[in-house]
């Protein structure tokens, strides 16, 4: 692998680079901004739209400023769909990805004073395929690590020691279920989580969003607006004069609601109708059949024919935000 990522930075050196919307694949995940400059931090990311002919690496680097292909950058990491990528030590590039940043000093960079991010290209399997590069920035903050003390002859004085206090702790769920610092979680598009946080402190916690186009926040409690995706979700506390302020994210995998029915049983006499309801919980037509030969169904309309029990048949299309309908009815036909 140290070969061939060698061979691609002095490639790297000759050619530029797409710009981030044309492509093809998505990119979603977080955080990406205010991370720290003194420990490393897990991005959690999700793709979209990946190849189907090759996998991709996906590196921490340094924004050119021309537009070419970054040349300072960590070690690659390799994600695909192939099973002989995978048998050669690439990771899943279905699900959640996670790509370790850090400050850039090890891998001749500074991201608290220059503009680093995560730069996506295709990998050794497609080294002229430009489609795939797109750099997503990442931002900083500045490093909170005491300065070293600088040398003297002299005996050095002893300064006033400065009371360090712990940070504050947090124990956080949502909708009654645990959540782990840097642990994806799960949300269900249009359902909303409740979050509730313990401070050591005693205070009360406010809630951020790192990604509100997908994720926004009201309060305590956060949405999902599509049907894919990874949030990024920050708990704060403030802390107090015994507990320094703490700021935790925690990403949120998003998936498909499952669309349903808001009645599944109903009941008619033998010559009236009865309406069943006409559209699915995300506002989807429904179209009614059956074979029964104690009822028909006209639209939405069941007509009980005779006494008995009638199996009506729901179906409704799906979208990327929530599933297909398939469902039944079961309507009981009275004398």
């Amino acid at each position: 692998m140290k070969r061939i990522v060698t061979v691609l930075t002095v490639v790297a050196l000759a050619i530029g680079f797409a710009p981030q919307a044309n492509a093809a694949t998505t990119f979603q995940g977080g955080p990406l901004t205010a991370l720290s400059s003194d420990a490393p931090t897990s991005i959690h990311i999700a793709l979209a739209g990946y190849p189907t002919t090759h996998g991709l690496y996906i590196e921490q680097a340094v924004k050119t400023t021309d537009g070419s292909r970054p040349t300072v950058h960590g070690a690659p990491l390799w994600v695909s769909a192939f099973a002989m990528d995978l048998s050669q030590g690439a990771t899943s590039i279905k699900g959640d990805i996670v790509l370790v940043v850090d400050n850039g000093h090890a891998w001749g960079a500074d991201c608290a004073h220059q503009q680093c991010g995560i730069f996506m290209r295709a990998d050794h399997n497609a080294t002229a395929n430009l489609t795939e590069d797109q750099f997503i920035p990442l931002s900083f903050l500045a490093s909170t690590a005491p300065a070293p003390a600088p040398a003297s002859t002299s005996a050095p004085i002893a300064a006033p020691a400065t009371p360090v206090i712990p940070v504050d702790t947090l124990a956080v769920s949502a909708n009654g279920v645990a959540f782990v610092e840097n642990v994806p979680g799960s949300i269900t598009y249009r359902t909303p989580l409740t979050f509730a946080a313990k401070t050591g402190s005693g205070v009360a916690v406010t809630l951020k969003s790192y990604t509100p186009d997908l994720c926004p926040v009201n309060g305590l409690v956060v949405d999902a607006l599509k049907g894919t995706g990874v949030c990024d979700i920050a708990v704060i506390s403030t802390g107090d004069a015994m507990h320094a302020p703490k700021t935790a994210h925690f990403p949120l995998m998003v998936s498909p609601a499952t669309q349903t029915l808001a009645t599944a049983t109903s009941s008619v006499k033998v010559g009236k109708t009865v309406s069943l309801t006409g559209s699915t919980t995300f506002g989807e037509m429904i179209t009614y059949v059956t074979s029964s030969k104690n009822c028909s169904v006209k639209g939405s309309a069941v007509k009980g024919l005779k006494a008995g029990s009638c199996v009506v048949s729901a179906s409704a299309p799906g979208t990327t935000n929530y599933s297909a309908l398939k469902a039944s009815v079961v309507v009981t036909v009275k004398k």
